[in-house]
């Protein structure tokens, strides 16, 4: 939660600068690409060597970006290396990711089900959200067999549990009370 306080204004930084450039999506593959960089464990020890100056650590990202290294990544690099902030950069893509999706009134959902889902019955639990968030929700589907059956729908920190496995565990804690 604290990383999260403390990428939240340069994520909102980064959206408004990418919003009235009209290039969010582009803003939101260097971020994931930089999330990449940085989640990566040995990297992440490299990068985060205080014996290592910023500006190698800043000219490896680049090398690793390749061509998405303009001047604002580079001066966003700049002033993450200098606080010792370069270990938010997966709290500022997700947070920049959830501002754009926003903007664009999209969601991202995460539906587990006991068993794999036809492209018409994701399409159909799609319209269901829809109507309910009134929001255009993307999902994703993973099949999670310990849910024995029914599904598990996450969006951002909302949790719908439909499944027997939620179901069960919810009538043992009212047992248990």
């Amino acid at each position: 939660m604290l990383n999260a306080n403390v990428a939240r204004p340069y994520a909102q930084a980064l959206f408004n600068l990418a919003k009235q450039a009209q290039n969010e999506n582009k803003w939101l593959e260097i971020l994931k690409n930089l999330e990449q960089i940085i989640s990566n464990k040995d990297l992440s020890l490299m990068l985060n060597n205080p014996n290592i100056e910023p500006e190698k650590v800043i000219q490896l990202i680049g090398i690793l970006l390749k061509n998405d290294c303009s001047d604002e990544i580079t001066n966003l690099l700049e002033i993450l290396s200098e606080n010792h902030r370069l270990v938010i950069i997966p709290e500022i893509y997700s947070i920049f990711k959830m501002l754009v999706l926003e903007g664009q009134k999209r969601v991202d959902a995460v539906l587990e089900s006991a068993y794999d889902l036809t492209r018409a019955e994701q399409e159909e639990f799609e319209k269901i959200l829809f109507n309910k968030f009134g929001k255009k929700i993307s999902v994703q589907v993973k099949v999670n067999p310990e849910l024995i059956a029914g599904v598990k729908i996450t969006i951002n920190d909302k949790v719908i549990d439909s499944s027997i496995k939620g179901r069960l565990a919810n009538l043992t804690t009212q047992l248990t009370k």
